[in-house]
């Protein structure tokens, strides 16, 4: 009787070591699997857009001069900015925006630096110029997408495509990478462009765009061929089919909206 019981103990002992064994097995793949949700290493940026009225334009393009820019160059002087870029439309246009800012922060302590600041002067500018702006928006923005080299050559004509998507945003990175890319690349190897970066919101519930995309073109010559280079790039690619069948279909996963051109004022 005595034997059995032992043997029954030992079998026991054994199946428990075992499932302790795969247990510990599933944590540690599960936490090489799972990347943690919040890492201060990990990049994010904010969109800044700024609109005023017709009259408003040359104060606030003023204002960024003297007060925006000088913030943005003393931040990025003592570490605690990355990188920026002011951008001002070239025509006024009373459904969008006047001047956009780019932020891009490395850690979470970049991003605090720019909070204290918008937290004494909103959007980085004093109550009196604030009186002068109809609407700021502050976008909290990832980059999912970049290529190309900003330095050298000609100084970059921005177009900026505004979108809302439809699909989660997983399937909407996939999107990005199977079918506007491959375009964007394109357009870069032909000369036109000298550099893209797409942004989604992080809480886009309510905002008036969902992803962005910032094409520099090679100065107004590069903006002049767009149209050519579109085309010539599409119908090469068109022999693609799984760029082909993103085509066909891209109407069912995002919207365009307005686009705006603009120079940068400032920027590194």
């Amino acid at each position: 009787m005595s034997l059995r019981v032992n043997d029954m103990q030992a079998k026991s002992g054994l199946r428990s070591g075992k499932t302790m064994s795969l247990l510990a097995s599933v944590i540690v793949a599960l936490s090489i699997a799972v990347p943690a949700q919040a890492s201060d290493t990990i990049p994010q940026s904010l969109i800044i857009s700024y609109r005023t009225p017709p009259a408003g334009r040359p104060g606030l393009l003023s204002t960024l001069h003297r007060q925006l820019i000088p913030r943005l160059q003393d931040l990025h002087a003592k570490g605690k900015l990355a990188h920026y870029r002011v951008l001002f439309s070239r025509l006024v246009d009373a459904n969008t925006w006047d001047a956009l800012v780019i932020l891009e922060f490395q850690n979470q302590a970049q991003a605090a630096s720019w909070q204290a600041i918008d937290a004494q002067t909103p959007a980085g500018l004093d109550a009196k110029s604030l009186t002068g702006i109809s609407t700021v928006e502050s976008t909290v923005s990832d980059c999912i997408g970049s290529g190309g080299q900003l330095s050298g050559g000609l100084d970059p004509i921005y177009m900026v495509i505004p979108y809302d998507y439809f699909v989660p945003t997983s399937d909407y990175i996939n999107y990005i990478r199977s079918y506007v890319e491959p375009q964007t690349n394109c357009w870069i190897k032909a000369g036109a462009l000298n550099a893209y970066h797409i942004y989604t919101a992080r809480y886009a519930a309510g905002r008036s765009w969902m992803s962005l995309l910032l094409l520099a073109y090679h100065g107004d010559d590069g903006l002049e061929q767009r149209n050519a280079v579109v085309a010539a790039t599409r119908k090469t690619l068109a022999t693609n089919a799984e760029w082909a069948a993103r085509a066909h279909g891209k109407e069912h996963v995002r919207t365009e909206k307005a686009a705006m051109i603009a120079d940068m004022i400032a920027g590194n």
